[in-house]
């Protein structure tokens, strides 16, 4: 007899009545208190560009006069003459990133680096040495600018050792001066007295929040969806333990809405869907799904479309998110295939979508689809075996034409598949889509 056992499930999908959500007469934003006691955020990052590290004793941050960038006195080799001169009320500094800044858009003719200034002429007898190896790129800040994490976990889903959990951890350090919140909040609104309730507890935490102003604002929902429809579970409907679900935009709507203050007066917003693919592979979902992103005015939404998502497997691309994308301000569109090079174990289990809508109100939609020469050729799995002969492990590339096919290694079975191959090794490709049209609710029949 074959040995089996059964584990704990860690995917998030599954199977569950649907429901039409009960909203209440006003599911609007919470309303702000009239005064607010806002903390006003440095202008300026509290670690060194050179190095990403604080200061302590003798040493002190120089504050760039063109940017919010820093650089420590332990990375500048400052003449010990000029070690009082530089701080003079008179004297600037200017930092590495911009002064090679200016000299790459013309601003500046290529010239040694001095770093500090008095009227516009060099402070210092010869050029500013820096001791080390810059360790971020010239475009990035270490930015401690006011951050708001927002975990929303449908009730009773287990979280333990949860990718953003994980990146709340990672983010705490950069943020010595405060400026940083991290909150979970189970949701269960299957019906109408629970979306009050809801509502309710969104308002109190909101406003303990609304005495910082918020810069960037992280969303991560954490749920189930059905199998088939890829609509989201809610909670319960009464008191039997048993899920409901309720199509996308309904559920965005509830979820989200009570956060607008926050969301809508950070200048950069993110949401985070840890669901299984179904909400993304249903066309419909998707379609609801798009439409929500573009009403609650996220600055950037990430899914995924594994069948059988597990959130955990995110956690490398969530932590060069937080990195790159809310400690280096760096923008998401344009470090999302960076992010992605750190997560390339992540592509054989699903692919990633990125969604954006711009000024205009339309959406720009992008697929990230990992690739490799053997195992996935041009982001399309290759089967686990030969469907002809059984063979395990069993393709091979061949060059047909100048065509790359991929056959099975079987002498007597030879099948092929006719996926075009790629060069040797791996990598991410990107796929823009074309935004969805939308699709009319069955709840609004």
């Amino acid at each position: 007899m074959v040995k089996s056992k059964q584990t704990c499930k860690k995917s998030t999908g599954g199977t569950a009545p649907r429901i039409a959500l009960s909203l209440p007469a006003s599911t609007g934003a919470v309303t702000a208190p009239g005064e607010l006691n806002v903390r006003e955020p440095s202008e300026h990052n509290e670690f060194c560009l050179i190095c990403r590290d604080g200061s302590v004793g003798e040493d002190c941050l120089f504050l760039c006069s063109t940017c919010p960038r820093v650089m420590c006195s332990n990375c500048m080799n400052i003449p010990p003459a000029s070690a009082h001169v530089v701080q003079a009320d008179d004297v600037t500094f200017v930092c590495i990133s911009c002064h090679v800044g200016m000299e790459r858009h013309g601003r500046a003719s290529q010239s040694p680096y001095f770093g500090f200034y008095r009227k516009g002429q060099p402070l210092l007898p010869s050029f500013l040495q820096i001791r080390a190896t810059l360790e971020v790129s010239l475009h990035s800040q270490l930015s401690s600018a006011p951050t708001l994490m927002l975990h929303l976990v449908l009730v009773d889903h287990d979280i333990t050792g949860g990718c953003f959990e994980l990146a709340s951890e990672f983010l705490r350090p950069y943020f010595p001066s405060g400026g940083f919140e991290f909150r979970s909040i189970a949701f269960d609104i299957g019906n109408a007295s629970k979306i009050d309730e809801y509502r309710l507890q969104a308002t109190a935490i909101i406003q303990s929040l609304m005495s910082s102003n918020w810069a960037r604002v992280v969303v991560a929902i954490t749920n189930h969806t059905d199998n088939e429809h890829g609509d989201p579970f809610i909670g319960y409907e009464g008191n039997k333990k048993s899920y409901v679900l309720a199509c996308v935009h309904s559920v965005l709507d509830v979820l989200l809405s009570p956060w607008h203050p926050l969301i809508h007066g950070a200048a950069e917003s993110y949401l985070w869907l840890f669901s299984c693919g179904a909400l993304i592979n249903n066309v419909t979902s998707f379609s609801g799904l798009q439409q929500a992103v573009i009403d609650h005015r996220i600055t950037a939404t990430i899914g995924f479309n594994a069948v059988r998502f597990q959130p955990s497997f995110a956690t490398h691309l969530l932590l060069a998110f937080a990195e790159l994308v809310i400690i280096e301000r760096l923008p998401i569109h344009i470090v999302f295939p960076d992010m992605l090079g750190q997560s390339y174990k992540l592509g054989r289990h699903t692919d990633v979508f990125l969604l954006m809508p711009d000024n205009s109100g339309s959406l720009a939609i992008t697929k990230f689809a990992w690739t490799h020469s053997q195992l996935r050729p041009w982001g399309q799995y290759l089967p686990v075996q030969c469907p002809q002969c059984g063979w395990s492990n069993a393709w091979c590339s061949v060059n047909m034409h100048k065509d790359y096919i991929f056959e099975c290694k079987n002498g007597q079975c030879r099948k092929k598949i006719l996926l075009p191959g790629k060069r040797p090794g791996s990598c991410w490709i990107s796929v823009v889509l074309r935004p969805m049209p939308s699709v009319p609710d069955e709840d609004e029949d």
